[in-house]
């Protein structure tokens, strides 16, 4: 479900999430997409960036976090590194 989305995708869901704050269960809880020397919780970008492929965002359940996620980010050219404290985009 989530192999429709692309690099320019991902982007465009970190600009959207740049200026907006995480919902708090959303917030990264193993993972971080590292991007910029920020931190963005990997599910929670690929829901956002279904916004600009579907027009609304991609719900949690519909897809899985974890190495589904974080491969895909990497194939896209993304760096996921294991989160210390998880991920607040602090």
């Amino acid at each position: 479900m989530i192999k429709n989305i692309t690099r320019d995708h991902i982007l465009k869901a970190i600009s959207k999430i740049d200026n907006e704050v995480i919902p708090a269960n959303r917030r990264s809880t193993k993972y971080n997409l590292v991007f910029n020397n920020k931190t963005y919780p990997p599910k929670y970008v690929i829901s956002i960036a279904n916004i600009f492929v579907k027009g609304k965002e991609l719900q949690s359940s519909k897809f899985n976090g974890g190495s589904e996620t974080n491969n895909y980010l990497i194939s896209l050219g993304f760096d996921i590194q294991t989160s210390i404290k998880g991920g607040n985009n602090d």
